[in-house]
C-alpha cells in the first residue's frame, strides 16, 4: 500500500486559473494554495466553504455508529489522496491500485493503522478523526496550513532540530482525502492473542501458546538426540513468512517465491544462515532476555526449539515481529507466521 505519513512526498498542484505569472510572482505558496483551493470549491461546489474549528474542510462526513474512538485508540483506516486535478497520489485498498494499473502481488493491500496520540496523523486530521467512529466516513480538503502536528514542548525542542518543531505546514499544496474508519481496538495485544487463537483453532487444532503471543506447532519431528543443534552454532534455514490472512511477505525459497508472485531473478534464494540459541535467547542475571540477532525474535524462538532435519510453523505476535512498523509488503501491528526448515546433520 502506498503510506500517507510524513515522509510522504507530493509535488505542487497546478493552478485552477489562467493567470499571469508576473501577477503572483511574489505570492508566498500558502497564499497561492488558498486562491487555487478557492477556485476549486467555486469549480466544484458552487461556492465557496469555511473551513471547521481544525482548518478543514469538509465535504462530506458520516460518524458511524460503532465503537468510538479514544485518546489512546488503534484506528483501522483505509483512504484514498488525490490533489485538486484528481490524481492520485496514495490508497490502501487492492481495488484502487488495479484501476490505478499498479496492483502488484507482492504488495499488501489493506486498511493502514494509526495510534491517537502518537503523531502519526496532522493533529487537525487527527481531531477530526477522532470526531468519528467504526464505520464512520469522511471526505474532506486538507489545505497545506493543516499538516502540523501540535508536539508537546519536549518534542518540539526534538523536532526543531531536524528543522520543524511541528508548526511548519509539512505539504504545500491542497489534497483532498476519502478515509474510512474499518475498525477500532481499544487494546491491541488482547487484539492481536484473539487473532492468533482463532488462527490456532482453525488450522492447528488449538495448539496453546508456549510463551506469550508464540505458537508453534513441529511438521517434521526428528527424534534422533544426536541431532541437536549446538548453543552458537550457525545454521542454514528455508522459510516462507505470512501474514495470518495467507498474505506471503518474503520467502527464501524459489519456487514458493514463484507461487506467491515474489520471484525476482536478481534474488539469490540462499538459505539464510542464523546463529542457534536454545529457545531463540539467552537470559542474564536480572532476567532480561537477549535474542538472537538478525532475524525477528519469533522466528529465533522457532529455531530455538528445533533441531536438524525438522519443519515446523510458528506463528506470533507483533511484539516478536515488527511492531508498529510497517512496509508495502505488511502493515503495522501485523502478527506473522512462519513455516521453518532445517537442513540435514552435516
Amino acid at each position: 500500500m502506498v503510506k500517507i505519513l510524513k515522509a510522504l512526498v507530493l509535488s505542487a498542484a497546478f493552478a485552477a486559473a489562467a493567470v499571469s505569472c508576473a501577477k503572483y510572482e511574489s505570492e508566498d505558496n500558502l497564499t497561492s494554495q488558498k486562491r487555487i483551493r478557492e477556485a476549486w470549491m467555486r469549480t466544484n461546489l458552487g461556492k465557496v466553504i469555511d473551513a471547521d474549528e481544525n482548518g478543514i474542510y469538509i465535504l462530506d462526513k458520516t460518524a458511524g455508529s460503532g465503537t468510538a474512538i479514544g485518546d489512546t485508540a488503534f484506528c483501522f483506516v483505509d483512504y484514498t489522496v488525490r490533489d485538486l486535478d484528481g490524481n492520485y497520489k496514495s490508497y490502501t485498498t487492492e481495488e484502487m491500485a488495479r484501476k490505478m494499473g499498479k496492483y502488484s502481488k507482492a504488495n499488501h493491500y489493506g486498511p493502514e493503522i494509526f495510534q491517537m496520540g502518537k503523531f502519526k496523523l496532522y493533529t487537525p486530521v487527527e481531531k477530526l478523526v477522532k470526531g468519528l467512529r467504526e464505520g464512520g466516513h469522511v471526505r474532506f480538503l486538507l489545505p497545506p496550513d493543516a499538516t502540523t502536528y501540535d508536539y508537546p514542548k519536549d518534542l518540539k525542542k526534538y523536532y526543531k532540530s531536524s528543522g520543524n518543531d511541528g508548526t511548519k505546514p509539512d505539504l504545500s499544496e491542497n489534497l483532498i482525502y476519502d478515509m474510512t474508519v474499518v475498525k477500532v481496538v481499544d487494546d491491541m495485544e488482547k487484539y492481536q492473542i484473539a487473532l492468533l487463537e482463532q488462527y490456532a483453532d482453525k488450522y492447528y487444532a488449538g495448539v496453546d501458546s508456549i510463551e506469550k503471543g508464540f505458537y508453534m506447532v513441529k511438521l517434521r519431528e526428528n527424534h534422533s538426540e544426536t541431532d541437536a543443534i549446538s548453543p552458537s552454532s550457525s545454521v542454514d534455514v528455508r522459510y516462507v513468512g505470512k501474514l495470518l490472512d495467507g498474505f506471503c511477505f518474503d520467502t527464501n525459497i524459489a519456487d514458493s517465491a514463484k507461487v506467491y508472485g515474489l520471484y525476482k531473478l536478481s534474488n539469490s534464494y540462499d538459505a539464510l544462515s542464523v546463529t542457534y540459541q536454545e529457545k531463540g535467547y539467552t537470559i542474564d542475571d536480572s532476567g532480561k532476555k537477549t535474542y538472537v540477532t538478525g532475524v525477528i525474535n519469533g522466528f529465533a524462538m522457532a529455531l530455538g526449539r528445533m533441531k536438524y532435519d525438522e519443519e515446523a510453523i510458528a506463528f506470533f505476535w507483533s511484539n516478536l515481529a515488527y511492531g508498529s512498523k510497517s512496509t508495502d509488503s505488511y502493515p503495522a501491528y501485523a502478527p506473522m507466521c512462519f513455516y521453518i526448515r532445517t537442513p540435514k546433520k552435516q
